[in-house]
């Protein structure tokens, strides 16, 4: 299905004004000790959807408390942060653009400080290579997830997002790229789990599976989005032996929950993978035939003809919704677009 860029966009009972999407981009900007977002955040979101953004990705949103991997993140797994959620939707809402929530646990790149004491957990007890986001602290040795602790945390995703739904968000993104929790259940270098959960490309996939088995029930089929990367924040070498082998089986688990988005992220779209000729999203477009979002430094004037050319259903732009909350508006007049930031965004970049 091709189109312009501007033009509306379905999946299934889901319109979209336009194809643009706003990436989601990590703020900083909730209460870090109760979680809940406040109107620094409901203005944020608001602006960019004032300005005809057709769907937005939040920042990632923590399922339980030992979800988070810094300062400010906020949560969506108590009654008061449902409840502060609303005033984003709410904004959102009135002006016709459609909101995602995140949900995101970022497993073993943690530290204690940041998680109230409690030791982050992974599939297995392999430490992460780097320091925690803002605490500059190295990476805490994580605690093995107990099996019974896996199918607890499969519940967690499932309850947020029904508490996003509950919030008013339009539906939700599945974070399960960049090396965090999910991740690293797909990566056999993180995980060298004796149980259903290790050893084959099919078992290190079962967690995804499960999650998307049990969130498929709060939340239409066709409002959930899966995010997928080849690449890790915490390992910057890693790639995958075999990408058509990876891509073919994500997509496989997608296709038989009868999913409708796929959100491939990479650093530069159109980059060519080290292990293949094609690039992510050109795999992704062999193998899935649902709805594509595009998405990696693109440049805005490129955007059109990802869509034109068919190589992408949707068009995500991150940095550029910071610097220009107007993006939307300026591509439809052709107006130069600030790749710079003001002192102020600067401020609240991390």
């Amino acid at each position: 299905m091709t189109g312009s860029i501007f033009s509306d966009y379905k999946i299934g009972n889901l319109t979209l004004d336009n194809r643009i999407v706003m990436a989601p981009m990590t703020r900083g900007f909730a209460d870090n000790e109760t979680g809940e977002v406040n109107y620094l955040i409901a203005d944020y979101y608001g602006k960019r959807a004032r300005y005809g953004a057709g769907l937005i990705i939040t920042e990632g949103i923590a399922i339980n408390e030992l979800a988070k991997g810094t300062y400010g993140i906020p949560g969506i797994y108590t009654h008061r942060q449902i409840l502060s959620w609303k005033k984003v939707t709410q904004e959102v809402h009135q002006y016709k653009t459609k909101i995602f929530a995140q949900l995101w646990h970022v497993g073993r790149v943690s530290h204690q400080d940041i998680l109230k004491g409690y030791t982050p957990v992974a599939p297995s007890a392999i430490g992460a290579n780097g320091h925690v986001h803002r605490l500059r602290k190295p990476f805490q040795a994580p605690k093995s997830l107990s099996n019974l602790e896996v199918y607890q945390l499969i519940d967690d995703y499932k309850q947020a997002a029904k508490n996003a739904m509950e919030a008013g968000f339009d539906g939700v993104e599945i974070h399960a790229a960049h090396g965090y929790l999910i991740d690293q259940f797909i990566s056999e270098k993180t995980n060298d789990r004796q149980d259903e959960f290790g050893g084959s490309l099919q078992n290190r996939l079962r967690f995804l599976d499960l999650i998307i088995k049990e969130v498929k029930e709060v939340v239409p089929k066709n409002r959930i989005s899966i995010r997928i990367s080849e690449k890790k924040d915490d390992d910057k070498g890693y790639v995958w032996e075999c990408p058509e082998e990876m891509v073919c089986a994500i997509t496989g688990i997608l296709s038989k929950h009868q999913l409708k988005i796929a959100h491939p992220s990479v650093d530069n779209y159109g980059d060519t993978l080290q292990n293949d000729q094609r690039s992510l999203h050109e795999l992704f477009r062999q193998c899935w035939d649902e709805t594509l979002i595009a998405v990696g430094n693109i440049d805005p004037n490129k955007g059109a003809a990802i869509i034109e050319e068919n190589q992408a259903d949707l068009i995500a732009f991150g940095q550029l919704f910071i610097t220009n909350p107007d993006l939307v508006i300026r591509l439809r007049a052709n107006q130069k677009i600030s790749l710079y930031y003001s002192k102020e965004q600067l401020e609240c970049l991390h």
